[in-house]
Formats: C-alpha cells, structure tokens, sequence
C-alpha cells in the first residue's frame, strides 16, 4: 500500500502545473498601473487559463505591437480606457495611469460576474464628470475646542479612524471600486495638525510626538490614496488662526477681518503645505468668519501668493517647474465674482465649487437664482463642482433613489459642472450612522446605494433608464438574497425590486415637500424634527431661505401663496403645499408595503432588512404628521382673512392628527435611533434650538403636545367670548390680549459682559433717545422693545470700515441690528451663510417718520477675544446674551396668528 501512495505521489510532481494567466506590465509601471497589476493578480488567481494580460498605457512599448489594432485616445482624455481581446492576448491599457487602472478594475469586475476572462472583449469607457470625490469632516457635532466652530486638532481620541491603516485601505479600495477620484477632508484650520512651522513655533498646537504621527499618517494616506488614482483635498476656513498663535498674539482665533500679520501667517501656511504635500489639493471657504467683502483681497493676496511661494520652493528642490495646481474655492459667503476677477490675473488654474440644493437635496435640477450663479462659475472656472452638502432634510433616514441621482448628475452634464463633491448622509459623526446599533454600523455599509449611485452617474448618466432599474434591482438581490455565489430566484428577484421600490417611493418625500413649507435647506433646520405652527404659518419670521423655492425646486406655491389663491379664488400655479403633503404621504405609505412585501424572499442581511422597513415606516409617520399639519396651518391661514371661527375648529383635529402621527414617529425611532441629526449645536434652530436636550424625535414630542394644547386652550376662548368670529378677534395678538391676559411683561434679556477694544466703535447704553451712530446725533433710537431696553451695545460710524474687537466674559449670542434700507448689509447676513438668524423683526424704531424699522438677528460667539467686520456702517450691536437664552419673538403684524400656539 504504501509503494502505491509513493508511486502516486510521483506521478503527480510530474504532471505540469496549472495554468493560470500571466500579467505583464510596462518596464516602468507607475504606482496606480502596479496597483491595479495586483488587483487583476487576484482576479484570476484561481482561473485555469493561460491567457497573457497586458496592462499599460496607450502609448507604452508594452502595447506598441498592437498599434494598428487597438486606437489611439483623443486628446485630453483623461481616465479613459480600452479592454480589447486578441486571440489569447488580453490588452488593459489608458490615455494614462489612471485610465489603465480603471481598465483593470473593469476586467476583475467582468471576471468575478463570470468566473473566466470573457472570450469577447472589445469595451472602452471615459468618465463624463472630470472630478469625483466623497467627503469627510474632521469636524464633531458638537464644538468642543475652545468654543470656536469648525476648529478640531487631529488628536486619536477625537478621530480614531484617522489612524487606522486597515480602515483607511479597506475605504480607499471602495472609493477606487466606485470610480472616486478625490476625497475631500473637511477642517477649520488643519495646518498646524498636519505641518511644522519653523517660522511660527508659537502655533504648534499638538505635543511633538502626536504632530510626528499626524505626519506619518498623512504621508501614507496620500501616498495609498495616489496609487488608486486619488486625489486627496485639504479644506481650509477664513480667517482662522491656530489657537495657540491666536494667544500669543492677543487675537481671537477666528478674524473677520484681515491683518497684515493673519495674512503673513496664513500664507506661510499655504506655502509649506504645498511644499511638504506636492501631491495634496486645497480647497478653501473663504466666508463665514470673514466678511464677504474681503474675499477678493484675500484670495489675492494671501492664499495665491502662499500657493506660488510653496511652488517656488518646490521647483527648486526638484529641479525643474512644477505646474500650478488646481486651488478650488467654495461660492460661499463670499464675493465670488470679484474673487474670481481678482485671482485670474494671477494664477489661471482656479476650479469653484457651490452647493447643489443648498445643504439638502430638494430636486434633480436648478432654475432662477441658483441657475444663474451655475452658470457665471461654469464661465468664470476650469472646473465648476457642485457640492452635495450636509442633506440636512434627509437626516437620519437611509436614502437611496438611483433615478433621481441619474437625472441630477444629468443636469450637471447638461449645465456645465465637471465635477462631484458628496458628502455622506451623516457627516458630523463619520464613519457613523445615527443607528443605535452594538457595533454602530459604517456609513459606506448602511449607505451603499448612496454612495454607488452618485458614483455610477458621476462617471456616465447617460445610460438607458429600464437597463438601469434591472442593474440596481441585481445589487439589492445581491445584497439580500444571493447566497453561495447562487442565482435568485423569482422570489429573489421580486423581493429585490420591492426594496428598490421602497427606497424610490420613500425618496422623493422629504425633497419634494421641503421646498413647499420649509424654512431652509440649510443646516438651521432638521426636517425629520418636524415643524411648529408659527413656523408653517409664519415663515417670514424665522428668516426663510428664498431659494429654496425660488432656484431649487420647480415653480409653485408656498403656503401664503396657496391660501390667498384659495380665498381670492384664483388659480393655483405649480407644485402646491397641499397637494404635495398628501402625494409624499401616499407615496410613502406605498413605501411600507413594497419594504414588507419583500420579506419572503430576504435571506441575507435581516437586521438590516428591518432597519430598512423601520425607515419606511418611520418617513410615512413623518409624512403623514406634515400632510395634517399642513393642512391644519392653511385653515390657520384662512382664518386671517375670513375671521371664521370654523376654520380653527376644523384645523384642531387636523393638529390633534399631525401629533398622534409624531408619537408613532418616537415609537419607531426611540430604540432604533441614536439622534435625529448629527449636528448638535445651537446652529440648529428648526423647528426648536439644538442641544443636549432637542437631539432626538421623543426630545420634540413635548414641543408638539403643548402646541396643540395651548391651540385648544385658546380656541376655547375664543369660542366662548362674545360675538365669538367677529372682525375684532382676528386683530388680537398674543401681547396683552383678551385671549392671553396673563401674557407676562417683556423683561430685559440678561446681558453677558464685554470689552470693546479701542480703535472702533463707542459702547452705550440702549435707550430711547441715543444716537444710532457715533457720527450722527440726529440719527437716534424712537422707540425699542422692552427686551433690549438698558442693555449695553455698540454704536459704529456710518462710514465705518474696519472690525470692531471685543471680549466676551462667557459664550454668547451677539444680536445685531440692521437698517432695512441697506441691501449691502442684508448680503452679508444672507439666509445662505446659515450663520445669523433673525430673532426680533423691528425691534427698533428710529426716529423720524421715514426711517425704516431695526430688525435683530443673532449669531453665537465664543467666550473670550472676538471681532466683527460687516462693512460699512449700516448696523449697530445691541447686545450680548447668554449663548443659552432663549429669545422670545414679539408679533408686529396685527393679523400674526402665532399667539395661538405659543406661551
């Protein structure tokens, strides 16, 4: 027995060994080519062929042979490739290395669906949108350095996956898997986490060692990101300053304002990031700290002349010119025009990026306003991005709709914008989601569909609409039904395409309803939260965001428009509130029967299949909650011009409706949920202001029960006053009136203390009778509202230019009034920043009779050294309060209806 084993024993060394096909890449492969040479080893490791696969560049010796068999590229053709078979010769070659790559990647796609080198193969392919990235905050939900916002030192406590080498290679192969070829990283002033700074030692912000290993750490990542074709971007603020710089020198850390000193810092910065990162792309938000109207100059002065000093220097050590590389700067709180203007002259490789939607996503195309600032960048960049950013109205839910994703990036194509930004569905908490899970699960797992789709139509969306339904219904069969490489079944197939139903059905909800009733798009409000009556009854007052209806969704009605059409008998235009409240509530209902009808044929990823079904339920109680609120404001609304008493008491089953579909909302979310929203400051203020207490879906259940009790409690008295419906009760308001007598005296806002710094402005008492200006006693205050009378502010000049500079005792909210007649002003607290928020609408009355009303709107500020620049003069500071104080809103419309659902 045993001579038999050896004999078999050697008759089997003698047998040749299997064949498997060979890879050659070109004598000087790049990184990227050598990248995706291992890919393609792995790819047919296990395939008993003997094929020969040739992987290089269009132009390579490898591929001169087959010159007059493969055809050329045309110019200019980045990232393109050709997959062509020629007997047992396999060619994988690009207009260049990323191409090749890509090719490759194509190849292992093609031989894991089929499990064999296909024996036809003549493809090639180019991507439609030249820039494709996803993005990632190194930023928290909450401010936790030193009270300064978007400010977060790269430490392993604050972002441990900065430092995990498995997680970042694991993320990189997706983003290469999906066709991304940038990545964007999100900070206020990430310089001193990632440089050394020889001529600033007194900014180091970080012990030695931790700014060594952040170092390191970015090396590695930049260079792994490089060799998958990946393009790794920087982002910076303005003006901000490393905070240990800042002390030393007596300035707060954000400057509204430039100096010569902030500008000489902030270039020496630029300067050595290039140097030390030749590889690293910057991007840059010029506003938000800094007033719009510097932008231009700071553009011009510091930010190109760090980036020419870095090239300088760079150019020197390598010995040869190194070419300029694409700065990219964001549309956003700032003078873009003139920016661009300035810049051009300077240096010509300038790419812009705006939002697309704002910070939501509202519709898959643009008009108005929003159109035309598309176009002027489109015209004015090498590259216009649109940036989706924050999707502040789909938070927390899953949001997968490939239709509508196919049909934006279509119209990105169609405009002119070249490129992508996207940012994950939760973005303050990456690389979480918000489920309350043990482990929490990763963004990329949870929201594959998100990230898939943009990525696909990123590269093409130019693709047949029925082939595309087959394509996303074969990757939800993957992911929940195919087992052991397994075909579905019909059972399969049909649970699949009931999942892709669900998440179109679902999709559609909140961008189509936002825009008919929202406030904003932006972060302020968190729509999954809901809204208050005085919110959707009275949107003016919460300082709504014109382009939401205006650019960003198809023409239509808001509610004010949709209630006096009604009442006028006129009719209606567009989209309309009502009819949209009732669709998104059908729809999403829908939603919950494709989600359930799928469960026979699940039989991978339960857990997240109930997750899944969980969403739908929960978007259809939110839905449902609008579709009677909304209707439940429109009879508020007709109230005020009919005085009809009727019209409320049809309204209070309507509300008593919205709020019995909330408490299903907290049921399903109260387990499942960690919070509602990522972003857990005071930023937040839709439907209430954000904090520890307002995070979560049962936190604002409180808000909506006491909305509808006090709504009944005083439509009681109004049905039991006299002459109940007359006239005279539609002129009440909530101060003084005989249906809130017990309305309480407006008392002073309690004041947190200051120091005005001299060189600008004059502190003063507020009172009537003081001059508005220091420069104009004629100018003076008529009348103010008791909870600003006595308090201590700061008069300007009305030619005033340069930054008042003030400290605060403790973190505070500075309120700031602005003349109704200054439009200049009125951009530089524009909705779009996100940033002010109108909190007491004329509060002040100046004095003589054509002087236009003061309205007051607040901005958060940290404790200690601050400064404000908004140009010139045109405002004055009435105050600082308590970061926490809650701000009541005093009505000036004798037809404000707002009392009737507030204390």
């Amino acid at each position: 027995m045993n001579k038999l084993i050896l004999a078999l024993s050697a008759a089997l060394l003698t047998l040749p060994a299997i064949a498997t096909p060979r890879i050659v890449t070109s004598s000087h492969a790049t990184p990227r080519e050598q990248y995706a040479a291992t890919r393609l080893r792995e790819a047919v490791a296990n395939l008993p062929t003997n094929e020969t696969i040739l992987l290089a560049q269009r132009h390579d010796a490898l591929i001169a042979p087959y010159d007059k068999q493969i055809p050329d590229f045309w110019p200019n053709a980045e990232e393109s490739f050709i997959l062509r078979r020629l007997g047992n010769t396999i060619i994988v070659t690009g207009y260049d290395a990323s191409g090749t790559l890509y090719g490759a990647l194509e190849l292992t796609n093609r031989i894991a669906q089929a499990h064999a080198i296909p024996s036809q193969l003549d493809y090639e392919d180019h991507p439609q949108l030249k820039l494709r990235g996803t993005a990632i905050g190194m930023q928290k939900p909450e401010i936790t350095y030193e009270g300064a916002e978007y400010d977060y030192p790269y430490t392993p406590k604050d972002f441990p996956f900065f430092y995990d080498k498995a997680w970042w290679t694991h993320y990189l192969d997706y983003l290469v898997d999906n066709r991304y070829n940038a990545l964007f990283l999100w900070n206020g002033h990430p310089f001193t986490s990632l440089l050394k700074l020889p001529k600033y030692p007194e900014a180091q912000e970080l012990p030695t060692a931790q700014l060594d290993q952040n170092i390191a750490m970015f090396r590695w990542l930049t260079a792994e990101a490089d060799k998958r074709g990946i393009w790794i971007l920087q982002g910076f603020y303005n003006i901000h300053l490393s905070h240990a710089f800042a002390r030393a020198h007596h300035l707060p850390y954000h400057l509204s304002a430039p100096t010569p000193l902030s500008s000489d810092y902030t270039r020496y910065c630029i300067a050595q990031f290039i140097q030390q990162y030749p590889h690293v792309g910057i991007f840059m938000t010029l506003g938000e700290a800094m007033g719009p109207h510097y932008g231009p100059q700071w553009l011009a002065q510091t930010i190109i002349p760090g980036v020419k000093d870095g090239l300088a220097a760079l150019s020197q050590r390598e010995g040869q010119a190194i070419p300029e590389p694409p700065i990219i700067v964001r549309a956003h709180a700032t003078d873009i025009q003139d920016a661009l203007a300035a810049a051009h002259p300077l240096y010509s490789n300038i790419d812009t990026m705006w939002k697309w939607n704002g910070e939501s996503l509202t519709w898959t195309n643009i008009r108005g306003p929003v159109r035309s600032r598309f176009a002027d960048l489109v015209a004015g960049s090498n590259v216009t991005i649109a940036n989706i950013h924050l999707l502040s109205n789909l938070e927390p839910f899953r949001w997968g709709d490939p239709d509508f994703i196919r049909e934006t990036e279509h119209n990105f194509i169609r405009i002119g914008i070249g490129g992508l930004h996207l940012y994950p569905l939760r973005y303050w908490d990456w690389p979480y989601s918000a489920d309350n899970t043990t482990p929490l699960l990763q963004q990329t797992d949870r929201d594959w569909i998100w990230y898939e789709a943009w990525a696909r139509y990123a590269w093409n969306p130019e693709r047949n609409p029925q082939t595309e339904r087959t394509y996303w219904i074969t990757r939800f069969a993957d992911r929940f039904t195919s087992t052991n490489n397994q075909q579905p079944t019909t059972n399969n197939q049909q649970a699949a395409e009931h999942l892709l139903n669900a998440y179109e059905l679902s999709g559609i909800c909140a961008p189509k309803l936002l825009p008919r009733i929202g406030i904003t798009e932006g972060n302020r409000e968190v729509f999954s939260l809901g809204m208050t009556m005085p919110q959707l009854i009275d949107a003016a007052r919460f300082n709504p965001a014109e382009t939401l209806w205006t650019g960003d969704a198809p023409a239509g009605e808001r509610l004010t428009d949709y209630v006096a059409n009604e009442v006028a008998h006129k009719p209606h235009h567009g989209e309309t509130p009502i009819g949209v409240a009732a669709e998104v509530a059908a729809s999403s209902a829908k939603a919950v029967e494709e989600a359930e009808a799928a469960a026979p044929g699940i039989t991978r990823n339960q857990a997240e299949y109930n997750r899944i079904v969980n969403d739908t339920k929960s978007i259809a109680a939110l839905m449902a909650f609008y579709n009677a609120k909304v209707q439940a404001a429109a009879l508020v609304m007709q109230y005020s011009y009919d005085h009809n008493l009727t019209d409320l008491e049809h309204a209070e089953p309507l509300l008593a409706e919205s709020v019995s579909h909330f408490k299903e909302l907290v049921a399903l979310t109260d387990t499942t949920y960690r919070d509602a929203a990522a972003m857990h400051t005071s930023q937040r203020q839709i439907p209430v202001r954000g904090g520890p207490d307002t995070e979560h879906f049962r936190d604002v259940l409180p808000v909506y029960e006491k909305e509808l009790a006090t709504f009944q409690t005083r439509l009681k008295a109004l049905e039991t006053a006299t002459n109940p419906g007359a006239p005279g009760l539609a002129s009440e308001t909530r101060e003084g009136s005989a249906t809130n007598p017990s309305a309480p005296p407006a008392k002073p806002l309690p004041e947190v203390p200051f120091t005005l710094a001299p060189g600008a402005g004059e502190a003063f008492t507020i009172a009537p009778g003081q001059p508005l200006y220091t420069d104009d006693a004629r100018a003076t205050i008529a009348t103010v509202v008791p909870e600003l009378n006595g308090l201590k502010g700061i008069r300007v000049s009305t030619r005033q230019e340069i930054p008042l500079h003030f400290t605060l005792a403790a973190p505070a909210q500075i309120l700031v009034g602005f003349f109704k007649s200054s439009s200049h002003k009125a951009l530089d607290v524009s909705p779009a920043t996100e940033q002010w928020n109108l909190v007491m609408p004329d509060a002040v009355i100046p004095s003589g009779g054509k002087a236009l009303p003061i309205s007051v709107w607040a901005k958060p500020l940290p404790a200690g050294r601050n400064d404000l620049d908004l140009g010139k003069g045109a405002y004055i500071v009435l105050g600082f309060v308590p970061a926490d104080t809650h701000i009541p809103f005093t009505a000036t419309n004798s037809n404000n209806l707002d009392w009737l659902f507030e204390n």
